[in-house]
């Protein structure tokens, strides 16, 4: 521990700074014991954090997918590919926008737990199962949030602490 008032090193159990004679501030509540903060309490903010930049990064990825499919589709019918162009297309804009769409789902799921959202707890446990599946970023990801989210007493401390609808 280190003097507030002057920086100097001084024993955990001090009451005065040997260097500069300042009371040592008090760090818990007078009397009583710090508690310690909960796997949640810990956690939530990092999660949303990730789940932001991971999900801006999937937005990335749809919009680059579908305009780099919106760019070559036309010249891969030159190709000769037989019937690419009944359902290459289709394929294309939905592996897009399906991207797309979860990558705004995740930023909204990263803002909502950030703001402790009553809705963003479920929401997020829904996409970390669906993450699961995007190895190996998505995957950790989706362990990460189910570790964090899942327990009954992280349930019990979410609802006590996310704001009312």
């Amino acid at each position: 521990m280190f003097c507030n008032a002057c920086g100097n090193p001084i024993p955990d159990d001090a009451r005065f700074c040997a260097k500069c004679g300042r009371p040592v501030a008090v760090v818990g509540p007078p009397g009583g014991t710090l508690s310690a903060r909960t796997r949640l309490e810990k956690h939530l903010p990092a999660l949303a954090l990730i789940w932001i930049v991971y999900s801006l990064l999937r937005v990335f990825a749809g919009g680059a997918v579908l305009f780099v499919g919106s760019m070559f589709i036309p010249h891969m019918f030159m190709f000769g590919w037989p019937f690419s162009h009944l359902f290459l297309p289709g394929l294309i804009t939905t592996v897009g926008v399906g991207i797309l769409v979860l990558g705004v789902m995740g930023v909204a799921v990263g803002w909502g737990l950030w703001q402790r959202e009553s809705w963003a707890r479920i929401v997020a446990l829904i996409l970390g199962v669906v993450a699961l599946v995007h190895f190996p970023i998505g995957t950790a990801l989706g362990i990460y949030t189910l570790w964090v989210l899942l327990p009954n007493d992280a349930a019990a401390e979410y609802s006590r602490t996310a704001r009312p609808v």
